[in-house]
């Protein structure tokens, strides 16, 4: 009778340090969740603006394209978005200006970026995992 009081006190034992270590994986689990998605938000923000500056009536509209990026990037702190247009006369070429003439293809290419960045912070201390984590989104799409 002895044996078995021992056996259940040791099982007992086993799961409160089984269940502490399953509770801290679900934890960093969770962490490691929400900072995916948050990167996910931020590249989705970046293409959001860049589809609106790559029709040809926007393309020019740089706060239009940070704003419809900020807009998509609803709750995400520290949010922030570039937006850029360059030419180029051959599709991945050296940068021209949008208003010179190209021997290959007559008018430059244009095409237009938005670079989006965030900070996602961690819902519980590591040490190994930094307080936050720097998030980025590029996005580049011609211009139609």
């Amino acid at each position: 009778m002895r044996q078995r009081k021992s056996l259940k006190g040791s099982a007992l034992l086993e799961l409160g340090l089984l269940f502490s270590l399953l509770l801290l994986l679900l934890l960093g689990v969770v962490d490691f969740s929400l900072i995916i998605q948050q990167a996910m938000v931020v590249t989705e923000a970046a293409y959001a603006g860049a589809q609106y500056g790559a029709q040809y009536f926007n393309s020019t509209n740089y706060t239009g394209m940070q704003t419809v990026a900020t807009n998509s990037a609803k709750g995400i702190s520290g949010f922030t978005a570039t937006a850029t247009k360059w030419c180029a006369c051959s599709p991945g070429g050296t940068a021209v200006a949008c208003t010179s003439t190209c021997s290959s293809y007559g008018t430059p290419i244009a095409y237009v970026q938005v670079v989006t960045t965030a900070t996602a912070s961690v819902l519980f201390k590591y040490t190994a995992i930094p307080l936050s984590v720097p998030l980025r989104g590029v996005c580049v799409l011609r211009v139609q």
